[in-house]
């Protein structure tokens, strides 16, 4: 079954197939930014907020965590970008670990039972920190061009 194109209609189906195959890469770029505004969220919520608000932010977050990764690994495509940065030895990985065990330390066994505004300012600059890695990845993620 031979079929004719003509070069207006090869160009369409041509970008067509280039939009769905950046689509994953931007949703991803997408979900990375997500994912740091929930980090500098989830932080303060654990250890400022009170019991039920800790437990909606632990079921977000395990939630957010399990879409995070189901997509990136059902995507089909591979994207350079997105496997750059999404590395488990990789300064974005890496960074965001370090910073996430320093909140938790911090959160854990720093931070008073009765925190005053300094301790809760210091607290959510950390968890503002601990965002930025993520933020990083998207904009490398969505800032490739494609």
């Amino acid at each position: 079954m031979k079929e004719e194109l003509s070069p207006e209609e090869a160009l369409r189906r041509i970008g067509e197939v280039g939009r769905r195959t950046r689509r994953p890469a931007r949703v991803v770029g997408l979900l990375y930014a997500i994912v740091g505004l929930g980090t500098i969220v989830y932080w303060p919520v654990m250890f400022l907020g009170p019991a039920w608000s800790r437990a909606v932010a632990g079921v977000a977050w395990i939630t957010l965590t399990v879409l995070f990764v189901g997509y990136l690994g059902g995507m089909r495509t591979q994207d350079p970008e997105v496997t750059r940065v999404n590395r488990p030895t990789g300064p974005v990985t890496v960074s965001y670990v370090v910073l996430v065990v320093v909140v938790f330390v911090f959160g854990m066994f720093l931070l008073p039972d009765a925190p005053g505004g300094g301790w809760s300012a210091a607290l959510i600059a950390l968890a503002a920190c601990t965002g930025v890695p993520l933020f990083y990845a998207a904009w490398r993620v969505l800032r490739v061009e494609r």
